[in-house]
């Protein structure tokens, strides 16, 4: 592809992936308070709620990873967009006809996040084939940039919508959203097509048997799978972001219960709380090229994911200090932790991308999303019961430990990464 349509198709990609960036953050608010608020659900149900939603990671991640790789990526985020769309409707329809329940809330969750996982894995596989090597740290951060920006934005107007026009009207604001994200969607060359692999003498698509189908389905999921695993660093990186999202996971359920019911904040308030986060993700958009460079990508991986486990801390402190709990939440736990998250995930992809065959990365990146977001069910759980039988304050200081404990999984990175001196190098360019 010629410079100027890369540069033509990054941007239609860019501005699909910021609409459906802020609807998911419109959900991410709103949904849930459609639950503790307009449902009044506890912890518990808080807890499952979010299983439901996350089990999608665990579950159709490795689908679709190969489904990324074998078809049309385009035709495959348009449909996630669309179906999201729809899905999101049912909700005030629900309410408007007096059947809309905890379970329906769930089910919805769950279908949402299955159209969400193949979007995520899509998106992450299309960025490598529309940007240059030497320019994949930067559109990283551009990405990272402008999800932070959804966030800011989406969870402040998902906060708002409900508290303006009740719960699951709100979810309107994203469905539309979604739609937006398809339409942009749409002007991306149909020529980004993943390259189905076939036998001899099967180009023209004919039908395989059931068995054969299902073999080399496993199959193309275990190449996937079996390269993170052979890869030091990969395989590090993927273990720490495993522990340390278990556990942020487990802070989620309590942490909205302390919100709702114990400080009894209105729902706009909530969402700028969560609005920090996209503030603090901003932030680290705009410094991750510099840190990496500065720092290497060791030293950046590491240092990044342990003061954000640090950080953590402040929300279990918070939860101590009720009358200053959301200037605390705002700036000591949402901004900074999201800040260096955001510079770890920068700096983890470029090297994920740069250590990973083009024909892999649907299969590598769904692999790595199945494990470091698959636990977001049984985190989501563990947070809900845990605040149910012992207190948000217990949870939430389990939550923080966990995460703060997550660094010492990237140790191993020390001896694993000066093998890959092109990685550091990739890692340090293009910004």
């Amino acid at each position: 592809m010629n410079p100027s349509l890369r540069r033509s198709a990054f941007g239609h990609l860019w501005a699909a992936q910021t609409a459906s960036q802020f609807g998911a953050n419109v959900t991410v608010v709103a949904l849930p308070l459609v639950g503790a608020v307009t449902l009044r659900a506890d912890a518990l149900e808080l807890g499952l709620l979010s299983a439901a939603g996350t089990l999608p990671h665990l579950v159709v991640s490795p689908f679709a990873g190969v489904w990324v790789d074998r078809h049309s990526r385009r035709r495959l985020l348009i449909g996630a967009d669309l179906v999201r769309a729809a899905l999101l409707l049912a909700v005030p329809v629900a309410a408007v006809c007096q059947m809309l329940s905890l379970p329906l809330l769930a089910v919805l969750a769950l279908l949402i996040g299955a159209q969400g996982a193949v979007s995520d894995v899509g998106y992450s596989a299309c960025l490598p084939t529309l940007v240059a090597p030497e320019d994949l740290a930067r559109a990283n951060a551009r990405f990272e940039l402008t999800a932070s920006g959804a966030t800011i934005v989406g969870s402040s107007v998902g906060g708002v919508a409900v508290q303006m026009l009740t719960g699951p009207w709100a979810l309107l604001c994203n469905a539309a959203a979604y739609v937006v994200s398809a339409l942009f969607t749409r002007r991306l060359p149909e020529t980004e097509r993943a390259r189905r692999p076939e036998a001899p003498g099967q180009e023209n698509g004919a039908a395989r048997e059931a068995d054969g189908a299902r073999t080399a389905l496993r199959e193309e999921m275990r190449i996937g799978a079996a390269f993170v695993l052979r890869s030091r660093p990969l395989r590090a990186v993927t273990l720490a972001t495993t522990v340390f999202n278990l556990f942020l996971f487990v802070s989620e359920p309590p942490l909205l219960v302390f919100l709702t019911h114990s400080l009894t904040l209105p729902a706009s308030w909530i969402g700028t709380v969560y609005a920090a986060s996209g503030a603090g993700a901003c932030a680290g958009a705009l410094v991750a090229g510099g840190v990496a460079r500065r720092l290497g990508t060791t030293r950046t991986l590491v240092a990044t994911l342990a003061l954000a486990g640090a950080a953590g801390l402040a929300v279990p402190a918070a939860v101590r200090a009720p009358a200053l709990a959301v200037p605390v939440l705002v700036a000591g736990s949402h901004f900074v932790t999201s800040a260096l998250v955001i510079v770890f995930n920068v700096t983890q992809r470029t090297l994920r991308t740069t250590l990973t065959p083009e024909e892999l990365y649907g299969r590598v990146n769904a692999s790595i999303r199945t494990v470091v977001l698959g636990v977001a069910p049984l985190g989501g759980l563990a947070g809900g019961w845990l605040g149910h039988r012992a207190g948000a304050p217990t949870a939430l200081l389990v939550g923080a430990v966990g995460m703060a404990g997550a660094c010492l999984l990237l140790l191993p990175l020390r001896t694993a990464l000066p093998r890959h001196t092109a990685v550091r190098t990739a890692g340090a360019a293009g910004r």
